[in-house]
């Protein structure tokens, strides 16, 4: 399974609900997460390997996450100022002001079991940021950091 890179226009592509749950879907999960693992990330959406399912993979303090139709429930009006970088934008990292601290989410399983977590720190960044993917929304373009650095990172990745 291949990461795209920008300007891959499936990374601006929002993603649909998962309805259908079961081997299929663990086949494609385990895959993405060993894509993720073998490009030394923390997470990654099903957008960037070219799936337009809602779902993403993510490592967790207590192991791996399979995350599917995420929802925020709950966050902190505290900011995480977390560097952040994506495995389809290599090599860049920024902080992005909007990201709370904490995060609380409601998602599915691979099974379709409902779940919650509460996700701190670097992990909550990293949910935040796959979700944005999983909207069609790209950290290089995100109205919050400053325009001029902003402005450059969409001039080296190709994004409009």
């Amino acid at each position: 399974m291949n990461i795209l890179k920008f300007p891959n226009p499936f990374l601006t592509t929002a993603t649909y609900e998962v309805t259908v749950f079961g081997d299929e879907l663990k086949v494609l999960l385990d895959s993405m997460y060993e894509a993720m693992k073998a490009n030394n990330g923390l997470g990654l959406a099903a957008n960037q390997v070219g799936l337009l399912h809602r779902m993403f993979v993510m490592d967790g303090l207590e192991g791996r996450f399979n995350i599917v139709n995420p929802v925020i429930i709950n966050k902190s009006a505290k900011p995480a100022n977390i560097k952040e970088g994506c495995l389809s934008a290599p090599g860049d990292f920024v902080v992005i002001p909007e990201r709370a601290e904490w995060i609380q989410l409601e998602f599915q399983d691979e099974a379709g079991n409902k779940r919650h977590a509460v996700f701190k720190g670097i992990r909550a960044v990293c949910a935040q940021h796959e979700i944005d993917h999983l909207n069609g929304q790209v950290f290089l373009s995100n109205k919050s950091i400053p325009k001029h650095e902003r402005k450059r990172l969409e001039k080296k990745w190709g994004i409009k």
